[in-house]
C-alpha cells in the first residue's frame, strides 16, 4: 500500500507544478526535504525575511526607496548557464533564489514599508530550456510582494516611485552582477535621481544589518563550517607522499557537495611545499612529495551562507623539528586571537595581537635578527605575514566589507581567525625553514563577552592531533 504521508506530498507537488502558484525554486509544498513549514528558505522562516525588509524600511528616511536588483545569470560559452548565484543583499531581503529586481519603500504612518517586485516576463522558449520562474501569484502569496509586475513595465514604474521619492538607495556597483538590458532600465528610471544627487549607497545601511547574524543564520553557517570541518578532516586522512594537490580539491569538493553543500565558496588552495608560501595558489598540479608540508584553504556554501577553514599538515604525517617549531608559532597566535575575540573588540585588536606574536615568534628563532618592535612599527613583519589575521564571513565569504576594521564586534557576528607564516624559499637566508609556509584558519561566533564559538572545530589544529589523523589513527 502506498504511503498517505508520500500521497499527500505528491498531490501537493502536482498542485504546485500545474495549479496557479509557480514558486521557481524550492518551497515547502514541493521540497519538503529542505524546508519547513512556515519556511521560504531552508532552516529561515518567511516571517524573518518580512522583519529584515520592516526593518529597513524603517531606518530609511520618510519617502526613501531602496532599489535592489537580483544577480545576473552567468553563462559558458555564451549559452549553457552556470548554477545560479544570487546577490548576497537581495537574498538576504526577499529569500528569493531567481533573476527579479525588490523595491522597498520607506515606512510611514499610513503603512509599513512597501514591498513591489518586478519579475521575468512569461516567456515560453525560455521556460522550456530553463524552467518556470515565480509568477505574479507566487510573488504575492509566497515570497510577500505588495505589488508585483513583470520586468517589461519596470521603467515605467520605476520612474514615477523614483520621481515621487526623496532619496533612492542603491548600490552602483550592482551593474557588475545585474543583467545589462534590467540595468539600463534601472539606470534609465534613475536618470533625473541621479542628476540631482538623490541617489545614495545601499550597502552603508543594509550591510550593518547583515553584519550580525540571527538564530536561524548562525544555524546555517555553523552547519556550513563543520561540514568543511569533517571535509577537510577526510582530505587529511587520505594524505599520503606522492598525493597529488587535485586529488585532495576534488576530494573536498565532493565531501561537501555529498552532504548537501550547494558550491565552493571559492577556489580551493592545496599547495604542497614551498607553494604553500603563496597565498592564493589555485594551480593544485603537483604531487606532494615526502617531507613536504601541504597547505589547504577551502570552503563552502551551504543555503547562501559561507565557510572559510584553513589546516596545514605533514603529507608524511610527522613533523618536521624545523616545521613544527614553526607551525608552533602560528597555533599559539591562533588561540591567542581566539581568546580576544569578544564584544567589544575590534578586528583590529585582534590582527595588532597577531602581529606582536608572530613577529615575537619569528625573531625566536633567529631568522629575522631585525624583526623588533622598530620593525613591526614599519612593517617589516609583511615579508612573511602578507594578510590580515581575518574578515567578516557570512552569505559572502568576504563579508559585509564595509563594516570597518575599527568597529567593536557584536555578539553574533562571525569572522574568521588565520594567522599565517610564509618563509621565502631561499635555503641560503633561510636554512632549513627556507619554504615553510603555515596557516591555521578557523570560523569564529563571537558570543559576547565570553570565550568565542569556533564553528569549525571539527577538524584539528594540535600539531599531535593533526599527525594522528592523517596517519590513520
Amino acid at each position: 500500500m502506498a504511503n498517505s504521508a508520500g500521497a499527500v506530498g505528491r498531490l501537493a507537488q502536482r498542485l504546485w507544478r500545474f495549479g496557479r502558484i509557480v514558486a521557481g525554486q524550492p518551497v515547502p509544498e514541493t521540497h519538503p526535504h529542505l524546508l519547513s513549514e512556515g519556511q521560504l528558505w531552508p532552516g529561515v522562516d518567511a516571517a524573518e525575511f518580512a522583519a529584515r525588509r520592516r526593518r529597513l524600511a524603517d531606518v530609511m528616511p520618510p519617502g526613501g526607496i531602496a532599489l535592489i536588483p537580483a544577480a545576473s545569470p552567468v553563462f559558458m560559452t555564451g549559452a549553457i548557464p552556470y548554477t545560479y548565484r544570487q546577490d548576497a543583499d537581495f537574498l538576504y531581503l526577499t529569500g528569493i533564489d531567481q533573476q527579479a529586481v525588490a523595491v522597498i519603500e520607506a515606512s510611514s504612518p499610513m503603512r509599513d514599508g512597501n514591498f513591489t517586485l518586478f519579475i521575468q516576463d512569461a516567456n515560453q522558449q525560455a521556460e522550456a530550456w530553463n524552467g518556470m520562474p515565480m509568477n505574479a501569484e507566487a510573488a504575492a502569496e509566497v515570497f510577500g510582494a505588495d505589488d508585483v509586475f513583470p520586468m517589461s513595465e519596470m521603467e515605467q514604474q520605476l520612474e514615477a516611485m523614483v520621481a515621487t521619492s526623496g532619496a533612492v538607495f542603491f548600490d552602483r556597483g550592482s551593474e557588475r552582477t545585474t543583467a545589462p538590458c534590467e540595468f539600463a532600465k534601472l539606470h534609465s528610471a534613475m536618470l533625473v535621481a541621479l542628476q540631482q544627487r538623490r541617489v545614495h549607497p545601499l550597502k552603508h545601511t543594509l550591510q550593518p544589518m547583515r553584519w550580525r547574524k540571527s538564530a536561524a543564520e548562525m544555524a546555517l553557517m555553523r552547519e556550513s563550517a563543520s561540514l568543511a570541518a569533517r571535509s577537510l578532516a577526510r582530505c587529511m586522512q587520505l594524505s599520503q607522499p606522492g598525493v597529488e594537490e587535485h586529488f585532495l580539491g576534488a576530494t573536498f569538493e565532493y565531501e561537501c557537495k555529498a552532504r548537501g553543500a550547494q558550491r565552493l565558496a571559492y577556489p580551493v588552495v592545496v599547495a604542497g611545499g614551498a607553494d604553500s608560501c603563496t597565498i592564493h595558489y589555485l594551480q593544485n598540479n603537483k604531487r606532494v612529495q615526502a617531507g613536504e608540508l601541504l597547505l589547504m584553504d577551502a570552503g563552502c556554501e551551504l543555503h547562501g551562507y559561507s565557510s572559510d577553514v584553513t589546516r596545514t599538515w605533514p603529507v608524511s604525517g610527522t613533523f618536521s623539528r624545523h616545521q613544527r617549531e614553526v607551525y608552533e608559532i602560528v597555533l599559539d597566535t591562533h588561540r591567542q586571537c581566539l581568546d580576544i575575540c569578544r564584544a567589544g573588540r575590534t578586528l583590529r585588536d585582534v590582527h595588532q595581537k597577531s602581529v606582536q606574536l608572530l613577529s615575537e615568534g619569528m625573531a625566536s628563532l633567529g631568522l629575522f635578527p631585525g624583526l623588533n618592535g622598530s620593525a613591526i612599527a614599519h612593517n617589516t613583519y609583511r615579508n612573511i605575514y602578507p594578510h590580515s589575521v581575518g574578515h567578516w564571513l557570512g552569505m559572502d565569504t568576504h563579508d559585509t566589507r564595509c563594516i570597518g576594521h575599527d568597529t567593536p564586534m557584536q555578539a553574533g557576528v562571525v569572522l574568521t581567525i588565520e594567522p599565517g607564516l610564509y618563509i621565502p624559499n631561499d635555503p641560503q637566508l633561510y636554512g632549513p625553514y627556507a619554504g615553510i609556509g603555515v596557516r591555521i584558519e578557523d570560523d569564529v561566533a563571537v558570543t559576547g563577552l565570553t570565550d568565542a564559538e569556533v564553528l569549525s572545530a571539527g577538524v584539528p589544529v594540535d600539531a599531535r592531533e593533526v599527525e594522528l589523523l592523517v596517519q590513520g589513527k
